[in-house]
């Protein structure tokens, strides 16, 4: 057989063990679903949607109503190229849609949305950056993550579904479900008004790479752990009263904006990488190695 034709074997082989193999999200619990049959026999479904496994999840696309709260933002219309500062901004969101080629029923996504549904996803995330004027008069200014500081991030499970963007609580009460670092970052802030507030006048995105550092099993298979992921984040998004302004942002209280302390609505996205199961893994070993054996034969044979 060709070396090509042994090639294509494989290939499709890996395409078909790829396929088989998804990271899946699992969102029963002992909450919501409701089993049927006698005792000793099968499980039947659940009466609330099915087994609750989301097959090839691959990310959440986080509600556009996401806050922001900036800490320590102390660049005016005074500054001038190069001057910088650090500032922190802590972030939190409820899940809009979860990334999935299967339904997601019961995903209960908080008001302006339905705010309905057995189960919820939320983030809370914070980034240490530091943002440099890029021009006399800091009306463009890059971001990036403040050295010798770890921003980190987690996304939480609810079976009882609570989070209140108005109040900013029932972010954080659920069960962890994945968690990680941010690792590094590219964005552009501009602001565009004269009062140096950029929550009220400016506009920015950011695309940003991290690593998942813990996936609880009892919802994600398998691990994420080790992944590399990345993240968009676009602000500000949608205003009132599509955007609701929370009273508090992990727990911080907002209070009004200032120069150096305000909120920002921010529409934000996750992507997470599937992860190979191991027969795959031994699947492109295998196939490596015969491709290898292959080679030392023929040149044998010369």
């Amino acid at each position: 057989m060709k070396k090509s034709s042994i090639l294509g074997a494989l290939l499709g082989a890996l395409f078909v063990a790829g396929a088989a193999q998804a990271t899946t999200l699992n969102t029963t619990s002992a909450a919501n679903v409701i089993f049927a049959g006698n005792p000793g026999e099968p499980a039947a479904p659940s009466a609330l949607g099915g087994d609750g496994v989301l097959q090839n999840f691959t990310g959440i696309d986080w509600h556009q109503n996401g806050a922001g709260l900036v800490q320590g933002f102390a660049l005016t219309p005074a500054n001038n190229t190069g001057d910088f500062v650090d500032f922190t901004l802590t972030y939190q969101a409820f899940a809009g849609v979860i990334n999935t080629t299967s339904p997601t029923p019961d995903l209960r996504v908080a008001p302006p949305g339905p705010a309905v549904g057995t189960y919820e996803l939320t983030t809370v995330a914070t980034l240490h950056e530091r943002a440099t004027c890029l021009n006399a008069g800091c009306s463009t200014v890059a971001i990036t993550f403040t050295p010798a500081t770890s921003s980190n991030w987690s996304i939480y499970f609810d079976n009882s579904p609570d989070a209140n963007q108005a109040a900013g609580t029932g972010f954080t009460d659920g069960a962890l479900m994945l968690s990680g670092t941010w690792d590094s970052e590219l964005s552009t802030f501009l602001a565009t008004g004269t009062s140096g507030t950029p929550g009220a006048t400016g506009v920015g995105s950011a695309t940003l790479l991290g690593t998942v550092l813990f996936t609880n099993g009892a919802y994600v298979s398998p691990a994420l752990a080790g992944t590399r992921f990345d993240t968009t984040l676009n602000f500000p998004g949608p205003a009132a009263p599509d955007f609701t302004r929370p009273l508090l942002v992990n727990g911080i209280a907002t209070g009004p904006n200032t120069d150096s302390q305000f909120v920002l609505n921010i529409d934000g996205a996750q992507q997470f990488t599937p992860v190979p199961e191991p027969a795959t893994l031994a699947l492109v070993a295998a196939g490596i190695f015969g491709m290898g054996t292959l080679g030392r034969r023929r040149e044998q044979k010369k």
